[in-house]
């Protein structure tokens, strides 16, 4: 089998998962929470400090697993700017679908317990890697943001 058809079949596993996930009541809740905390910075810094422990205590090397880190952190990046007022989300759905994406990848009770050992974490990981996709735009507009400020640091 090509590896493009893996690459395909993945994608499509993926797609079944993150629909299924999306519909589960654990999600939903997530949402209702992340709604709730939403004007309250002081929530957002300590799901943000919860996100930063569980992400470096998460165990494996796999590809995946590192490029959800980069993005886990590239995302907690830019709610911090947000909740401290040096970057604007422009989207109040945006912060809402990223809080709950955090809330739920924190959350060891969800669709799939994380402690069942190698497949504990596929739900979360199916669900960080859809809403970093779904939010695609701001973070990259965030991420241009976050390098002109390097660069004018480093021209300044």
């Amino acid at each position: 089998m090509k590896s493009s058809n893996i690459q395909i079949d993945l994608n499509y596993y993926l797609l079944y998962r993150v629909v299924k996930i999306t519909n589960n009541k654990f999600f939903r809740v997530a949402i209702d929470r992340a709604a709730k905390i939403a004007g309250k910075p002081g929530r957002i810094i300590a799901l943000l400090a919860q996100l930063s422990i569980k992400i470096k205590h998460t165990q494996g090397s796999s590809f995946n697993l590192r490029t959800i880190r980069e993005q886990s952190f590239v995302v907690g990046r830019m709610v911090k700017a947000h909740v401290n007022g040096s970057y604007k989300i422009r989207s109040m759905r945006i912060l809402i679908i990223l809080l709950a994406a955090i809330i739920y990848f924190i959350n060891p009770i969800d669709l799939v317990p994380d402690f069942l050992f190698g497949i504990g974490l596929a739900d979360d990981l199916a669900v960080l890697t859809w809403v970093y996709h779904a939010a695609a735009h701001e973070i990259n507009l965030f991420k241009n943001w976050e390098e002109s400020l390097n660069n004018s640091i480093v021209l300044g």
